[in-house]
């Protein structure tokens, strides 16, 4: 069988997360054949990865803004050419997010292959879903909510079209399967929705590392991301260190950093030189065997984040038994199974988090304790145990 995964900004890094993850397990598990298809934008992409083929679709216009929805409707006619021309051929279609772009996508599959099946991964955030919906109900106070109320109607006639069509839709946390296994936006979905949480990368995992354990591993604490994104709110963990005496432990972050944030890195180094020694930025890695290593190193991991649809850094360093702490987000209780193997803390003060960071520095949460709960916990982040409750040929 054939199962394709349509991304069409899919991107390097992007191998390592769910998006290349689901098609790569569905391989070397489930034995599909699986293909990414993208437009390669950066032009980085390789022409397969670990047996899953990544076929790149040229864009129409590269350089035209995204003024009016006409216009990316025809920058993606390649997109729905190759849709048209293989949809026979292919037998699981895979899109990301419930949006009106993914429902053109389903739209020409469908037409060409009714009898394939159109897998809807939501990559979910439960509170943005919720807004949006309160939108499409307000009664609008001036001519910008009233625009703003029909567009946000527009899209949700397109999403409702497309779960109509979906064979299977995957929800990422319990609190947002339990929140819509049943319907999205007034449709339907029963007996067609999976709990599918998202996991990390188990087989090369226990292919190339072996996990160190509490005695072998440095006194650090990591985060990864985009550093300096209004999401990922790096700058909250910069006022946490700032109030934090780190003694004999260091702070690693690691990914990209935006420009507007390296003046405030600069101006936090002027203000505390003496931190210099203990707060390492390193840069982005995309070498996931050398981001790896960073895990395997640490001990606890910190995701302060203002919003996440899953966070999948989190069970990642999980792999490799780092205690987490984590801001509130939707996936928070799910991974730290509701602070049994790690902690949640509030972004509303960075008070609660100061303390957290001081008691493991002092000594006084045991790790070593926590590292067996940890090792036992995060087999259900596995992708080849996550990959089997995929069944399609059920929906």
């Amino acid at each position: 069988m054939k199962f394709v995964h349509i991304c069409e900004e899919f991107e390097y890094t992007w191998i390592g997360k769910d998006n290349g993850m689901i098609p790569i397990y569905a391989h070397n598990v489930l034995g599909f054949e699986s293909e990414i298809v993208t437009c390669d934008l950066k032009e980085d992409l390789p022409e397969d990865v670990r047996g899953v083929k990544i076929v790149k679709i040229p864009r129409w216009f590269k350089k035209m803004k995204k003024f009016a929805p006409w216009v990316m409707f025809i920058k993606r006619i390649p997109l729905y050419r190759y849709i048209c021309k293989n949809a026979k051929d292919i037998d699981v279609l895979m899109l990301f997010h419930v949006t009106k772009c993914s429902y053109w996508n389903a739209f020409f599959y469908k037409k060409f292959n009714p009898n394939g099946k159109v897998f809807i991964k939501a990559d979910f955030n439960l509170g943005v879903y919720e807004k949006e919906i309160k939108k499409t109900q307000m009664k609008p106070r001036n001519l910008r909510e009233f625009f703003r109320k029909r567009r946000e109607i527009k899209e949700y006639d397109k999403r409702k079209k497309l779960v109509q069509i979906a064979n299977l839709i995957s929800y990422e946390t319990r609190e947002a399967y339990d929140k819509m296994k049943n319907s999205y936006a007034g449709v339907s979905t029963e007996g067609r929705t999976i709990l599918l949480s998202n996991g990390y990368d188990d087989l090369l995992i226990e292919k190339n590392f072996k996990l160190k354990n509490y005695e072998e591993k440095e006194n650090i604490f990591l985060t990864v991301g985009r550093l300096g994104t209004e999401e990922k709110n790096t700058e909250f963990l910069l006022k946490v260190l700032e109030k934090v005496d780190l003694k004999d432990w260091k702070f690693f972050f690691v990914g990209s950093i935006e420009s507007k944030f390296q003046k405030k890195i600069d101006d936090f180094f002027q203000r505390f030189p003496e931190k210099k020694e203990n707060i390492i930025f390193t840069g982005i890695v995309k070498d996931r065997e050398l981001l790896y290593e960073y895990y395997n190193r640490s001990k606890v991991f910190i995701l302060p984040s203002k919003w996440e649809s899953f966070g999948i850094v989190m069970v990642e360093a999980m792999a490799f038994n780092n205690y987490v702490l984590t801001s509130n987000t939707c996936a928070a209780k799910d991974i730290t199974d509701a602070e049994k193997v790690g902690e949640i803390f509030s972004i509303v003060d960075e008070n609660e988090l100061i303390e957290k960071v001081r008691k493991i520095i002092d000594g006084k949460i045991d790790l070593q304790k926590k590292e067996k709960l940890i090792d036992n916990y995060k087999n259900r982040f596995k992708y080849s145990s996550i990959i089997k409750s995929l069944n399609l040929g059920d929906y």
